[in-house]
């Protein structure tokens, strides 16, 4: 585990606005370990952060809340650690503003800063934070029947079924892996979709399920089994969505893709 000194000691939390509560990491230390060259990313794709408990005061002190989104390209040489993620956005809300305009020009480009790349800070319109069904189509493996002996995370449980060319999206809800920083689960729907030889979707399932004690960043997670499928299935077309469930008031929904640049995330039933 990354041993980081925001993971230990005594919590201090704020409401009044301070960018300096902001934890980046370098993303190329822990792409490094999984041979991810920060000058040639085998991907597109990026990071979504959805904060729903977002609120400060206007300049007559009334309070004002919205669902802020932040879009942090996949290409940061940056990332930013959760927990101040939470504080940062948490410390706006005893700070007094012109307008709502004014406060996101504030968090882009606070977050900007700190990820040393162009962040998009928005907030949600109501009929946009809806929850959306998945696309006819899609297919779930959690009805598999699989076994698992150990949860040890093993990528070579990745394997294709033939060599007959197929499209399709696949998605489990069963996911889990720890934070680095504090050893605390994190829940996910893990989504792929690809072009190319058929998989085994039971191997699939049993790797995707042997996550459930490795730690790792949730901006990562996508990053690991992209590249993991790359090279035990090479699929022509790919794109893994990690959409992590919410914690502190926060969720992560991190896309790589290759050959998908159009992909959309949806906020799914739990989130």
């Amino acid at each position: 585990m990354v041993e980081l000194s925001l993971g230990s000691g005594t919590t201090h939390y704020t409401n009044q606005y301070a960018p300096e509560l902001l934890y980046p990491i370098e993303r190329g230390l822990q792409r490094q370990k999984i041979g991810i060259s920060t000058s040639a990313l085998p991907f597109s794709g990026q990071d979504i952060w959805n904060g729903y408990e977002f609120s400060w005061l206007t300049r007559s002190g009334k309070p004002a809340i919205g669902i802020i989104r932040l879009e942090v390209p996949a290409s940061s040489p940056l990332l930013i650690e959760s927990k101040s993620m939470k504080l940062y956005l948490g410390s706006f809300s005893g700070s007094r503003f012109d307008s709502a305009s004014e406060v996101l020009a504030m968090v882009q480009a606070d977050v900007s800063a700190a990820t040393q790349a162009s962040v998009t800070a928005t907030l949600v319109p109501v009929a946009d934070s809806l929850i959306q069904d998945l696309e006819p189509g899609v297919q779930s493996l959690d009805h598999l029947d699989v076994e698992m002996a150990e949860f040890i995370y093993r990528p070579e449980r990745l394997t294709r079924l033939s060599s007959d060319a197929v499209e399709e999206t696949l998605y489990t809800d069963l996911f889990r892996s720890l934070c680095p920083i504090t050893g605390q689960p994190d829940y996910a729907r893990i989504l792929i979709a690809y072009a190319g030889p058929e998989w085994d979707k039971k191997s699939l399932l049993q790797y995707l399920m042997s996550f459930r004690e490795h730690a790792e960043f949730a901006e990562q997670v996508s990053e690991r089994i992209f590249l993991d499928i790359m090279i035990h299935c090479t699929p022509e077309k790919l794109v893994v969505g990690a959409e992590f469930t919410r914690r502190g008031g926060l969720d992560i929904n991190s896309y790589r893709t290759k050959g998908f640049e159009d992909w959309r995330y949806h906020r799914n039933y739990r989130q």
